[in-house]
């Protein structure tokens, strides 16, 4: 599945994710997977930099009761890292 973060999902902030522990803030466009595994990308904000087309890849502790957005931002994340992007 590839879904878009709706407006409205964007006004209610469901498409924000903050690491603490990296103080990283994560505005994802859109999220892609299934079951527990999943990849999120959007605009990160690292140290007051702005990166474009940032992903990070995240498990779920429990695959969601359904694939929807709200199910898959809601359950905790078991682990989660950066992908790297070479050009």
């Amino acid at each position: 599945m590839k879904e878009y973060f709706s407006e409205e999902q964007k006004n209610r902030e469901i498409n924000n994710v903050y690491l603490e522990e990296e103080d990283v803030t994560l505005s994802g466009e859109f999220i892609e997977g299934e079951g527990k595994s999943y990849i999120i990308t959007g605009e990160a904000i690292i140290d007051g930099e702005a990166y474009k087309d940032f992903e990070i890849e995240f498990e779920l502790s429990e695959e969601p009761s359904e694939e929807t957005i709200e199910e898959i931002m809601s359950t905790e994340w078991e682990w989660y890292d950066y992908l790297v992007q070479y050009k």
